[in-house]
Formats: structure tokens, sequence, C-alpha cells
């Protein structure tokens, strides 16, 4: 199973780049970050997909937010048809979930968190509410893939140099704390498992100061999986020749 996850930045804006990635990367599993677009709004070319079922959340507030979930045809025709839902902890269209065989996956759009204080503490009780999600469904024996944009660089290692602030929003003790709590609950960093120590494995650039050409970047883009998951991986990317957003996908390759 090709899992990706994929902070597009608008899905009208890149429907063509979308649409020609799905055809040359072929996942099995898609999840989409910041679709920017209600049900009436997602192009009907990614709607009407050949070789994908979706589920949209699309988004509530005008341009804002809104995430994806994509499993391939062939994917159900060997595992069953996947069960789609939206967890009830989610707001503002940031999380989506999808049972596929054994397997359960989550996408999530993590809230910045920067605008003001309250919207830091959301952004901390999110993280609350992911764990507590998370946790349940390991619990009751599940294999977990979490995925998506979680908004915080980790470690010191997933910043540039250059960019590493402790004072910065997504990089501060408690969001990282946060992280950890949410993988304490059974959870691995699959791309860390495969590229141990490794320097310069960003997911997301700012647009000033030709910052992906420098290479300037961060790595908020995440895929978790539970041990099990973890030890089949045998691949794990960053596309960052894919650069319609400013977020590239990542993407791991797992047995299941």
């Amino acid at each position: 199973m090709k899992l990706t996850t994929w902070n597009i930045n608008g899905i009208r804006a890149r429907e063509q780049a979308l649409l020609r990635w799905i055809a040359v990367a072929q996942p099995d599993v898609l999840c989409l970050q910041e679709i920017k677009a209600d049900l009436t709004q997602i192009p009907e070319s990614l709607q009407n997909l050949a070789t994908h079922t979706a589920l949209w959340n699309g988004s509530a507030k005008k341009g804002y937010s809104g995430t994806a979930l994509l499993v391939s045809n062939t994917l159900i025709q060997t595992h069953g048809d996947a069960v789609f839902s939206i967890p009830s902890f989610d707001a503002e269209s940031r999380t989506v979930q999808a049972v596929i065989g054994k397997t359960v996956v989550i996408g999530v759009y993590v809230p910045r968190g920067e605008k003001d204080a309250a919207h830091y503490k959301w952004k901390l009780d999110f993280f609350t509410a992911l764990e507590t999600h998370t946790a349940s469904l390991i619990a009751a024996g599940h294999d977990v893939v979490l995925c998506g944009d979680m908004n915080v660089a980790h470690k010191d290692l997933d910043v540039h140099p250059s960019q590493q602030n402790p004072e910065a929003c997504g990089q501060r003790p408690p969001e990282r704390e946060a992280i950890d709590r949410v993988m304490a609950t059974g959870f691995q960093d699959v791309y860390r498992n495969l590229h141990a120590g490794e320097e310069g494995c960003f997911s997301w650039w700012p647009y000033w100061r030709n910052a992906r050409e420098r290479n300037l970047g961060w790595r908020l883009d995440y895929i978790y999986a539970t041990p099990r998951l973890a030890a089949s991986a045998t691949a794990a990317v960053i596309d960052s020749s894919e650069a319609s957003s400013d977020h590239s996908p990542v993407s791991t390759q797992f047995v299941i």
C-alpha cells in the first residue's frame, strides 16, 4: 500500500498538478489537506476520478482548511470497501478517516495556532483529542496510520538551522510535547525510521528568499504508524520535485 499525505494549498489552483501527480505516482491512499473548497467547488475531474473513491471533508469556511481521503479502487478490490468517516472531534473540516481491511487511516490538518493565545490553546486541545481518539483505536487492536500536516516540526532536525527558534509557533516545547504524547499511544515516525539522523529532510518551505531553492524548510508533514505497519515500511519519500504547492507530497510504502 502506497500512502501519501499532501497539503495542496488549494485544490482548485492545483487541479491539473494534482491530476498529473496522481496519474504518475499512483498512490493507493492519498490524504489531502487545505483543499480550500466546499463540496460544490471541488473540480469535477477530481470528484469523478476513475481510479479512486474519495471522502471529501469540504471547507466549512470559504477558502479555508478542508481535507480529503482518496482510496484506489485497486486497493478496494483487494481489501474490500473503504469505510469512510469524519471523527467526532473534527472541527473546521480538518480530519478524515477510512477503515481499509484491518487498517485505520486518519488524515489531519492540525491548526497552525499562531493567530492568538486562544487559537494556540485550540491547537494543543486538538492534539489532545487526537491522542484520545488514536489511543482508543489502538487499544481496540487496530493497525493505525496517522498522517497529515501536523503544523509542528517535531525535532530540531526537522527545521533548517537558519529557521530554528524555540519561540516560533510550530517549534515550541508544548507543541512538540503534544506530538510526543500522540506518538506514545503507539506510533512510530516512519520517515525517521528509514532516514534516521538525515539532515535537510523538509516538506514545507516559505515563499520568501528562494527558501525552497535553498532548502530552508521545515518538516511539517508526517506519516505515523503502529509498530506492525511501521516495520513493514519499505520506503519513505518526500517528493520535493513536486513544487506546485508550498508543501511536497510525502509517501510511504507499507505491506498490509
